[in-house]
C-alpha cells in the first residue's frame, strides 16, 4: 500500500511539474491605456474586454498570459514602447501620431472613439454661447494637445483669429479648475471630465465635438513593431477579445458605460449615452481603420507640423496595417 502511495506521489508530483513547466513558458503580452480622465482606471472598449476577462480568454488560446499597464499620459506610453516595455497600448490621436512620425518603432492597428468627445465650458451663467462671445475674453487650452486642434478648429471655422482673444496655456485639469474660479472665461477639455462639473452645477458646456465628429479627437490603438513581427497572432486575438466586448456591449450598453468612462460617466447614463452611444449601436468602439480616420489623422498630422510640433509632412497612411482586425473579424464571423 504504501509502495502505491508512493508511486501515485511520484506520478501526481510529475504531472504537477510538467503543468508548472508549460504555464512558465507562456509568452506574455504587454497592454497599455492611457486614460485621459487623469485616474488610472482602463477606459474605452479594452476596459469592457478587460472586465469580462476576454483578453485573457483569447491570449490563453494562443499561449499567452497578458499584463496590463496604465499610464498618465500618451508621453509616458510612447517612452514605455522605446525602451519595448510594452506591446500594444491605447493612445490619443497627438501623441500616437507623434510617436509614430517619429519613428519610435510602432505601427497603427485600429481605433476607438468611445471616449474622445471634446468640449468647450463656461462657469455657470456665463453669456458665452458662441465663438463671437469670445472676443476680448480668455480661453484655457492645453497646447500642443487634441483640445489646441479644437480650439483651432472652432475659431478658424467662425472667422475669428486668434489674436481677438486671450489664450492661457493650461492642462486639462488646471482649465477646468481656472474657469470655475472665474480666473479664465472658457476651459476646452474631455467632455467625460466636464459632464460632471455641469451636472453639479458648476459649468455649462457650450459645445461639443458631437456637434462636429470631424473634430473628434480619435483613440489610436498603436502595436510594437518588432513585437507583432514575431507574434502576428497575438495582434488577432486583441482584436478578437475587443470586439467580443462590444458584441457583448451592444445588448446592454448602460451596463458599461461606467467602465467606458473609467468610472467617470458611472452615475450620469443619460449624459453617456448622448455622448458615448448616440447612435445606439456603439459604432464607435473598436472598428478598423478607415479612410476617415486615416484623413483626420492627416489633418492633425498637417496642422501639428504648421505650427511647429513635426518637422515636416508625413503620410499617415504609411503608417496603418488593417490586417489584424481584418483577420479577427473574418475568423469571428464579423463583416464590417
Amino acid at each position: 500500500m504504501k509502495k502505491n502511495l508512493a508511486l501515485f506521489i511520484s506520478f501526481f508530483a510529475f504531472f504537477l511539474s510538467l503543468g508548472t513547466s508549460w504555464a512558465g513558458s507562456k509568452k506574455t503580452v504587454r497592454i497599455g491605456n492611457v486614460n485621459g480622465a487623469g485616474s488610472f482606471s482602463y477606459s474605452g472598449i479594452i476596459s469592457v474586454a478587460k472586465e469580462l476577462g476576454y483578453l485573457e480568454e483569447e491570449f490563453a488560446k494562443i499561449g499567452y498570459k497578458v499584463e496590463y499597464y496604465a499610464f498618465e499620459n500618451g508621453v509616458y506610453a510612447n517612452e514605455a514602447f522605446v525602451s519595448g516595455s510594452i506591446d500594444f497600448a491605447f493612445i490619443g490621436d497627438v501623441p500616437a501620431i507623434t510617436g509614430l512620425v517619429n519613428k519610435i518603432g510602432t505601427v497603427w492597428i485600429g481605433v476607438d472613439e468611445s471616449v474622445t468627445p471634446i468640449g468647450i465650458a463656461v462657469k455657470k451663467g456665463s453669456p458665452i454661447r458662441a465663438p463671437k462671445d469670445f472676443i476680448g475674453k480668455t480661453v484655457s487650452v492645453a497646447i500642443g494637445t487634441n483640445n489646441h486642434l479644437l480650439y483651432a478648429n472652432y475659431f478658424r471655422d467662425a472667422g475669428i483669429a486668434e489674436n481677438q482673444f486671450e489664450t492661457a496655456n493650461l492642462n486639462s485639469s488646471n482649465g477646468r479648475t481656472a474657469v470655475v474660479s472665474g480666473k479664465v472665461d472658457a476651459a476646452i477639455g474631455n467632455i467625460i471630465d466636464l459632464i460632471p462639473l455641469e451636472q453639479s452645477g458648476q459649468i455649462d458646456i457650450i459645445f461639443s465635438t458631437a456637434e462636429r465628429p470631424e473634430w473628434h479627437s480619435q483613440l489610436l490603438l498603436v502595436g510594437r513593431n518588432k513585437f507583432l513581427k514575431s507574434n502576428q497572432a497575438a495582434g488577432v486575438a486583441l482584436f478578437k477579445a475587443l470586439i467580443r466586448a462590444r458584441q457583448t456591449a451592444i445588448k446592454t450598453p448602460k451596463a458599461y458605460y461606467g467602465a467606458i468612462s473609467a468610472s467617470q460617466l458611472a452615475d450620469y447614463p443619460e449624459e453617456a449615452e448622448k455622448y458615448l452611444n448616440p447612435d445606439g449601436q456603439l459604432t464607435n468602439y473598436i472598428s478598423k481603420i478607415t479612410e476617415s480616420n486615416i484623413s483626420r489623422a492627416q489633418k492633425l498630422q498637417e496642422f501639428f507640423t504648421s505650427i511647429g510640433r513635426f518637422k515636416e509632412k508625413i503620410d499617415v497612411n504609411s503608417f496603418v496595417e488593417k490586417k489584424y482586425y481584418e483577420t479577427a473579424a473574418k475568423e469571428l464571423g464579423i463583416s464590417e
